[in-house]
């Protein structure tokens, strides 16, 4: 069974400015993965942007940050 995360990833372009951006970061058996795409904050309701942002804080605080490869 997978577990995920938020993950804060940081972002080394070649021909730009280096930037920080949030994805779901996953740790399977085959190894970890992560999505390609930043996370976009949202819901269907405030009490789940409330919840998304306050598990992103906590992913960042408990996980710390990624070089994005």
């Amino acid at each position: 069974m997978s577990h995920w995360h938020y993950q804060l990833m940081k972002h080394t372009p070649p021909d730009g400015e280096p930037y920080y951006a949030v994805h779901e970061y996953y740790d399977l058996e085959t190894g970890p993965a992560f999505t390609e795409k930043p996370v976009t904050v949202d819901g269907e309701s405030i009490n789940e942007v409330v919840q998304m942002l306050y598990n992103i804080i906590i992913g960042i605080l408990k996980h710390g940050v990624k070089d994005y490869e």
